[in-house]
């Protein structure tokens, strides 16, 4: 009787939402006279509540999914993750759902560039640039009041990107039937979507195969923390080609890890091969990630030698073989450009520095106590309007703010500590606390993987939030395993629950207020009623 009436009260409930959506114009609930993403979502949930009312059956489909655990674990990973995108999507579009305010289309140029066979971006740069004989080009000062292509690189006279071509070489083939310019916040989002994607897999295969007497609401805990760490939503905001750059680094080196940690229990040549090829990618998105990848080749170097007797060598051929062709390809593309095998274009970069002359000191051992600090424990600033918690540039201690080696810029940009916004990181230590002998290759993957990406970006002359996105993910990793060992660890099981629900509760909340707060200035050009709205609504609620 209950779900008789359950059947008919969602019937009239998806009957109401499609309705209300069709005809949203006329009854004054949409006032854009297209239909945003927004009502195109609201339509599609009305047509399925109303689609489950009327095929529901006990012995149908719809009917085992609702009835069995399984059913409803899987149904509730689907809307968990469609409400991870949502929020991808809200964040994109600063509020509107209806467009993505786009300010970079750099990787739509290179594939353009790709698709009609040349390196080059097909962007004619200043007469006034092409004066310049000399490396003062490359000296802001010197070009004051000439437009130029903002952060691309200038050589003998061509455009190129000092970004790895890897994203453009994907969309490419797109690009010879599709014609206009796909921004890279579109690409942002698709390849967040993607890393979201490939973590959903990671994650439910590490639950399958080592953590099967986890419920299953640790697994959606771990989805939702993988999902919503800060920088994740932080990153979709502005989605230019920095962003979109490391986000698809971040597809690539995720899906590397679906094959590979697979392959480390059950070997197979086209597993290894796939997760090199992936891995390849990574590097070919952005380059710091090598140190890390050179890292993990040798954990997988170390692995074949003492577990894979009989066949080492054809392992880690169908491992190398991707890299190593991917190094020659990277090579050729970049002498091909620069006339050198090891130029990137990095050099020949027209920024606000002259790193022309400043090349060698972009990196630097010197950069990383500071970095380390900003990194890790940067606090939040507080103030009296909301969301009264802000991200901000600097606030470590006197010694440090007085502390300037080379290029180094200490006021940069706005970053949170990875321990002051995501606690519930902190249990990536659990992982290695009576750790389990079936886990070990796994977590030395993954670790040197992390702290090869961490340290490299330590030694950098600057940070940033969406830096952070270079290693969250492999974090993010870790901090699961943690999560669910600690479960095997502690015997006082409601304690550890409650604790870990209190961190990661905070962890997303805060990860959401600061992807507000740290672009506030960019929600009040783009949606400015949004602003107000909220400051009225939660004025006086996180003071």
């Amino acid at each position: 009787m209950r779900n008789h009436w359950l059947k008919i009260a969602g019937g009239i409930i998806g009957t109401a939402v499609v309705l209300l959506m069709l005809f949203a114009n006329q009854l004054g609930l949409d006032g854009f006279p297209t239909w945003g993403v927004r009502r195109f979502a609201l339509l599609f949930l009305g047509i399925l509540l109303l689609a489950v009312s009327l095929f529901y059956r006990e012995n149908n489909l719809i009917g085992r999914i609702v009835a069995s655990p399984n059913g409803r674990f899987h149904l509730a990973l689907i809307l968990l993750n469609v409400f991870i995108f949502l929020v991808y999507l809200w964040f994109g579009s600063d509020g509107l759902w209806k467009t993505l305010p786009n300010e970079t289309n750099y990787i739509d140029l290179q594939a353009n560039a790709f698709a009609i066979g040349q390196l080059e971006l097909d962007v004619q740069p200043d007469p006034a640039l092409l004066t310049f004989k000399d490396e003062s080009l490359y000296e802001p000062g010197n070009r004051e009041g000439i437009p130029v292509l903002w952060d691309a690189t200038l050589y003998n006279g061509k455009y190129y990107l000092y970004w790895g071509p890897a994203p453009a070489l994907v969309i490419a083939p797109i690009k010879l039937i599709y014609k206009e310019d796909l921004g890279d916040k579109l690409l942002s989002l698709a390849f967040l979507t993607g890393t979201l994607l490939f973590l959903n897999l990671v994650i439910l295969d590490l639950w399958r195969r080592y953590f099967n007497h986890i419920s299953h609401w640790a697994v959606l805990a771990a989805v939702a923390f993988a999902g919503l760490i800060n920088p994740l939503p932080y990153v979709m905001v502005e989605g230019r080609i920095y962003e979109a750059a490391i986000i698809a680094a971040q597809f690539f080196l995720v899906g590397g890890f679906f094959f590979l940690l697979p392959a480390l229990d059950k070997p197979t040549n086209f597993r290894f091969a796939l997760a090199g090829t992936f891995f390849t990618l990574s590097i070919g998105s952005r380059t710091t990630i090598l140190p890390a990848i050179g890292l993990l080749s040798i954990i997988i170097l170390i692995w074949a030698i003492q577990t894979q007797h009989h066949r080492p060598i054809p392992i880690l051929i169908s491992f190398a073989a991707p890299l190593v062709a991917g190094g020659v390809m990277y090579g050729w593309y970049n002498y091909a450009r620069f006339d050198s095998f090891a130029e990137f274009g990095y050099r020949y970069q027209l920024t606000s520095y002259n790193l022309y002359d400043k090349i060698g000191e972009t990196f630097a051992v010197e950069y990383v106590p500071p970095n380390l600090y900003k990194t890790i424990l940067n606090p939040l600033e507080r103030r009296d309007t909301f969301p009264h918690i802000f991200p901000t540039r600097w606030s470590g201690p006197v010694w440090l703010t007085n502390y300037h080696p080379k290029m180094y810029l200490t006021f940069t940009e706005n970053i949170t500590g990875i321990l002051i916004g995501s606690p519930f990181a902190l249990l990536a230590l659990l992982a290695f606390i009576q750790p389990r002998k079936d886990l070990r290759w796994m977590l030395a993957a993954i670790s040197s993987t992390f702290l090869g990406v961490f340290f490299t970006l330590q030694a950098f002359f600057f940070v940033a939030m969406r830096y952070m996105l270079d290693a969250v993910p492999t974090l993010t990793l870790l901090a699961v395993i943690g999560f669910w060992h600690g479960f095997d660890v502690y015997k006082s099981r409601k304690t550890y629950i409650t604790f870990v629900l209190l961190l990661l509760v905070y962890t997303i909340v805060l990860s959401l207020l600061i992807s507000y707060a740290g672009n506030l200035e960019l929600f009040r050009i783009h949606n400015p009623e949004l602003v107000q709205r909220l400051s009225w609504t939660f004025g006086g609620l996180f003071k």
